[in-house]
């Protein structure tokens, strides 16, 4: 059986025009690199982007690893390229979240999402219920799958 979160299904890995089509729920990598569980290489009030979404605390940035560009020239490189960070669930994902609007972030900022969307989507559902308002920024690198 396909496990399909948000119209994706995992088994064939679709989510960026790379479309590996690997097999994710069972460990398999694509081009990116990444797992079923989101890698995050930070997850801080970050004060350096529009002002209009870091407010006077910071947005509350989430930066994701195993980009799927791979641009050769990424001021994130550390991160997005050589893998960084650790990998958490869905459950953490969501506590991560409410942590940072609870610091007194202007915004959530996902940083590189793409390849994680259906875990993040459901995080930030999950999120939603349990008092999250914050807005949600999504920062992509712009190689995204419809």
């Amino acid at each position: 059986m396909d496990i399909k979160i948000g119209g994706v299904v995992m088994e064939k890995c679709n989510l960026c025009p790379r479309n590996c089509r690997v097999d994710r729920s069972k460990g398999e990598r694509g081009l990116c690199g990444a797992g079923w569980n989101p890698k995050v290489a930070l997850a801080s009030l970050h004060l350096w982007e529009e002002p209009c979404l870091v407010g006077k605390n910071g947005a509350g940035t989430v930066f994701f690893s195993h980009c799927n560009l791979q641009c050769v020239f990424c001021q994130n490189q550390e991160i997005s390229q050589q893998h960084q960070g650790i990998e958490v669930s869905g459950e953490r994902l969501t506590e991560i979240f409410l942590e940072l609007q609870e610091k007194g972030a202007a915004s959530i900022d996902l940083v590189t999402p793409t390849h994680y969307v259906p875990v993040i989507a459901a995080s930030l559902r999950a999120a939603k219920k349990k008092g999250l308002t914050l807005p949600v920024v999504y920062n992509s690198n712009g190689y995204d799958s419809e």
